[in-house]
């Protein structure tokens, strides 16, 4: 098991083969929304909440809760990213992202944040296009212990990473 504090780092690591070939990434990896700011952005997730739950290509369930929305597209959120617009575009496409994302690692909970209730905060990735490169997001499920909690999509933040 990884700590905590190594998610944004293992994201790194990543490689397309762990998603498909090289030609279904390609396709995963395209964008269905486009947006490149905060309001775009939240009217489209608005939308795609009302789909929820979804299931990632690892098998994870979780919602899209209309109390997450805000935070998904918050500049504490947006400044995680490493840049504006490619976190607002993994926001408008999270349905897209969440269906394709694997979860190749499993994390400690981090001790210096309230995990009361909490099983897991599972950490998955998903390909992106963005800027003629493929790039890493990566999406954060709140994975409670009671078995009448659904999970929750937490976070996405697009992460520094290209891979190859």
């Amino acid at each position: 098991m990884e700590d905590w504090d190594k998610s944004r780092e293992k994201a790194k690591e990543i490689r397309l083969e762990q998603w498909g070939t090289l030609e279904e990434v390609m396709v995963m990896a395209v964008p269905l929304r486009y947006a490149s700011s905060r309001r775009v952005a939240m009217d489209y997730l608005k939308e795609i909440a009302l789909n929820s739950p979804f299931t990632s290509k690892s098998g994870l369930a979780a919602r899209l809760s209309k109390r997450s929305l805000g935070k998904f597209v918050s500049h504490a959120a947006v400044i995680n990213s490493f840049s504006p617009e490619a976190h607002y575009l993994a926001a408008a496409n999270i349905d897209k992202l969440y269906s394709n994302a694997i979860e190749p690692w499993e994390f400690k909970l981090n001790p210096n944040k309230d995990n009361t209730g909490l099983k897991a905060r599972r950490y998955l990735f998903a390909p992106m296009k963005f800027e003629d490169k493929i790039t890493v997001i990566k999406i954060t499920v709140k994975e409670f212990i009671g078995i009448d909690l659904q999970n929750n999509l937490y976070s996405i933040e697009a992460v520094d990473a290209v891979c190859s």
